[in-house]
């Protein structure tokens, strides 16, 4: 990825497309936006000075989440504080990525730079639990699956991401010089076991039916003075999927906080006793991919130069925290 050259070539695609964006084109400038989550897909914030817009781009063949959301982008703004959509495009404007949107750039804070956050977790909560059960979306995105059970949906979701990213890893390991090959056979090990319990526990036997947005992570929840929330990110909305990924994703970081035992008993009032368990295997998960993943995102970071110390930095960190955490937790 050449940084400076792919700001320019949206710079290029905004002037010329400039009136139906809703910019003034003599003074459109573009800047590429970071995702500490990954390199999968490109975001951009493109502005003439008064006016702000957020484009992101995908490669044709992970582009499905994104056309998803085209279909239902109106029921998400007006529910769910989603961004508005302006308009879609189908034409490559950075080198393999031929497919995007672009909607409103929402000014507002992450929640995890908030100094109270519980106020909006609170309302986050409520409105997750709206979204799972909204016949509205389940209407509007046709698909059958009728045997897709929650084991099935945290295999999709985690097991198979581990997967993937162990090969990256594998195929990478000169770079990783912080991690031995035996942590790498146990990474291995520990993925299988957690493949197995889920498989087999009863709580996770269910018909998966959730309409789930799978990464309400707290960078995706934009909140402004006022404590109103943005949820942004839908392109990897399911309506195949576990209600207990969206608690669990949300909820970590208050995990073992004073906070928890409120927010346990709220999701429980919302949402019933049982998907407890659902959420510890969950929260494990979530985890061991702070320990796993971010080892991907280390290797990934090499094909961005301009960004490579700070992502690669961010990972080793991630990575070095989390591992001897999940072992005083979960290893036996």
């Amino acid at each position: 990825m050449e940084l400076l050259q792919d700001e320019n070539k949206v710079k290029e695609w905004a002037e010329a497309n400039s009136e139906s964006i809703g910019l003034n084109r003599s003074k459109i400038e573009a800047k590429y936006i970071w995702n500490p989550g990954g390199f999968v897909n490109q975001s951009y914030r493109i502005t003439d000075g008064q006016t702000f817009r957020h484009l992101k781009l995908s490669q044709e063949q992970k582009a499905v989440g994104l056309k998803q959301w085209v279909k239902i982008s109106e029921h998400l703004t007006y529910n769910y504080k989603a961004p508005r959509l302006i308009r879609e495009i189908t034409q490559e404007i950075t080198s393999g990525y031929s497919y995007g949107l672009v909607f409103d750039f929402i000014e507002g804070k992450p929640l995890s730079s908030i100094s109270d956050p519980l106020p909006v977790i609170e309302k986050v909560l409520r409105s997750l639990h709206q979204l799972h059960t909204d016949k509205g979306i389940r209407m509007a995105v046709v698909s059958e699956d009728e045997d897709y059970n929650y084991a099935a949906a945290f295999t999709d979701e985690y097991i198979n991401r581990f997967e993937e990213d162990l090969q990256i890893i594998r195929a990478e390991k000169h770079l990783l010089d912080f991690v031995t090959a035996d942590t790498l056979d146990w990474f291995d090990t520990e993925v299988e076991a957690l493949r197995i319990m889920v498989s087999q526990h009863p709580s996770f036997q269910r018909k998966a039916s959730d309409i789930v947005h799978n990464d309400v992570n707290w960078q995706n929840i934009l909140v402004n003075d006022n404590n109103e929330f943005w949820i942004i990110d839908w392109d990897d909305l399911t309506v195949f999927g576990d209600a207990a990924m969206d608690y669990s994703v949300l909820l970590w970081p208050l995990y073992k906080s004073k906070d928890w035992t409120y927010c346990r008993d709220l999701v429980i009032d919302l949402a019933g006793l049982a998907i407890l368990e659902r959420i510890e295997f969950y929260f494990r998960a979530k985890l061991l991919d702070d320990v796993i993943d971010v080892l991907a995102d280390y290797v990934e970071a090499e094909q961005v130069p301009e960004l490579k110390e700070m992502a690669q930095k961010r990972a080793k960190e991630i990575h070095l925290r989390a591992y001897p955490e999940y072992l005083s937790l979960y290893a036996t």
